[in-house]
């Protein structure tokens, strides 16, 4: 195997898209633009590298690592990205990680944290039991969770299977929101800039906490994140309109099959409307009919995914200690 460490900005951005169809979970999070979008922005001031690994010539896992003194950490930040992992390609896993080893087993680190890791990931399973029989420590804690409902094939058997409670509460507000005026639902897969800041705007008007998380770092973040995404066909941003105002948007990723519902955003002062339920369980109606399975929330444990059908999945933290 041959082992060749990068920038992000030196990397063959077709052999990582080749390399993320051949995972055993290929994850939105996991692609070389997400990474990219970070590093312009908010992961400036970060040392990052990635580690390629290549078998016969052809690349079988990347791995992103940011060093802080002896101390290795996947690249990224759990605040934005909502899952992390080593990037392998599916059956290779126990050889791509040995092959790690080897090389950090050069250097001087003490631990490797992956901070947001999905409850499946394969390359979890392996990397523990490589770490004990290498003899370090091992340290897993859940660090959230990530709501998902699994989609019918239709709007009215979505809404159906809902609890009692929930279906009731869904209807009457629908119902209330279209008839004190028009409603509208528009979903953009290609935003433009202004659709973009107008989508900012009904962020920070959701609530001081969004609007301070709503840094300028973080706008060009998901100015550049959105971009990406827009240009590489797996995007939705989605509004409710109400009276040809826009009260509420969401940010979707449309990634293997998924509706991934990244971020949200309305206009707090009228909470009467329900728009931001609304938006989401209308964008939920759309991933419906564009013959989606699941609807992942990410991670949050907010009450409204529970309302749509949410039903949690762990993301777990996860720290090897070299003893």
């Amino acid at each position: 195997m041959e082992f060749i460490d990068r920038h992000t900005r030196d990397l063959d951005v077709e052999e990582w898209d080749d390399l993320m169809t051949r995972i055993a979970s290929p994850n939105i999070f996991f692609s070389h633009w997400f990474l990219r979008a970070w590093q312009k922005s908010v992961g400036v001031d970060h040392k990052l590298v990635n580690f390629l690994i290549r078998k016969n010539n052809k690349l079988v896992g990347v791995i992103p690592i940011v060093k802080e003194n002896s101390n290795l950490k996947l690249g990224g930040d759990p605040n934005l990205f909502d899952y992390q992992d080593l990037v392998i390609e599916k059956g290779m896993e126990t050889e791509v990680i040995n092959v790690l080893f080897d090389y950090l087993a050069k250097t001087k680190w003490t631990t490797l944290e992956l901070p947001s890791v999905p409850q499946d990931s394969l390359n979890t399973i392996a990397l523990m039991e490589i770490s004990k029989q290498r003899n370090y420590s091992i340290k897993l804690s859940e660090c959230g969770v990530a709501p998902i409902a699994q989609l019918p094939d239709s709007w009215e058997s979505f809404v159906a299977s809902l609890r009692k409670k929930h279906r009731h509460e869904l209807r009457r507000k629908i119902r209330r929101i279209e008839n004190m005026g028009e409603v509208k639902q528009v979903s953009l897969s290609k935003p433009l800039d202004q659709d973009i800041s107008e989508f900012f705007k009904l962020m920070k008007l959701t609530s001081q906490a969004k609007s301070s998380f709503l840094t300028p770092n973080i706008e060009k973040f998901f100015r550049s994140l959105i971009q990406e995404a827009s240009s590489n066909d797996c995007v939705h941003l989605s509004f409710l309109e109400f009276n040809n105002r826009r009260v509420a948007g969401c940010l979707v990723f449309d990634y293997q099959g998924e509706f991934m519902l990244y971020n949200s955003g309305y206009d707090s002062s009228n909470r009467e409307l329900s728009a931001g339920l609304i938006n989401k369980a209308y964008t939920i109606k759309e991933a419906i009919s564009l013959q989606k399975s699941r609807f992942n929330f990410l991670k949050g444990s907010e009450r409204y995914k529970y309302e749509l059908g949410g039903l949690d999945t762990l993301i777990n933290n996860v720290l090897i200690i070299r003893n």
